[in-house]
């Protein structure tokens, strides 16, 4: 929660992906833990996701086997049914953005709330609350430095 907390306040693309990248290594302790493998794929996906933008690797080509490779694993390894479905669309959404939003702090902090969202629901009905908890915090961090980065510069995000 504090390294993500952390990323949603950063206005840097590439320490948003950076910082994100550690948040997932704990995110997919926690999905192994809680037997949730479509999670866990997603945590795989997103942190060579992160590694490509942050090198701001311009393969279309790659960007969507990087997508779509969450969605093929997040399907392969579903175990949670519907519920399981949660993780692969929250990965989906962010991670296109993370590729068509890499100049637009304010467009990548909106993706990263909804998949936020996203993940809490999910958290809930693995009855992580801790991370749903964790989750929601983390939206409201990120949502707060939206609203903050638009008083101080309100023609610029």
């Amino acid at each position: 929660m504090v390294t993500d907390s952390i990323s949603g306040t950063r206005r840097k693309h590439s320490e948003i992906m950076a910082i994100q990248i550690v948040s997932q290594f704990f995110y997919g302790a926690s999905s192994i833990v809680l037997k949730g493998y479509s999670a866990l794929a997603q945590n795989v996906v997103a942190v060579f996701r992160n590694l490509a933008s942050m090198k701001n690797v311009k393969s279309k080509a790659l960007e969507w086997v990087l997508i779509l490779s969450g969605v093929v694993l997040g399907v392969v390894l579903n175990n949670r049914g519907l519920l399981g479905w949660l993780p692969i669309i929250a990965n989906f959404e962010y991670s296109v953005a993370v590729f068509r939003f890499k100049d637009n702090g304010k467009a990548l902090k909106i993706a990263f709330i909804i998949n936020a969202v996203m993940f809490g629901i999910f958290n809930v009905f693995l009855m992580n609350y801790v991370g749903a908890v964790s989750c929601t915090i983390i939206a409201i961090t990120a949502f707060i430095a939206i609203i903050k980065e638009s008083k101080e510069d309100p023609h610029g995000i």
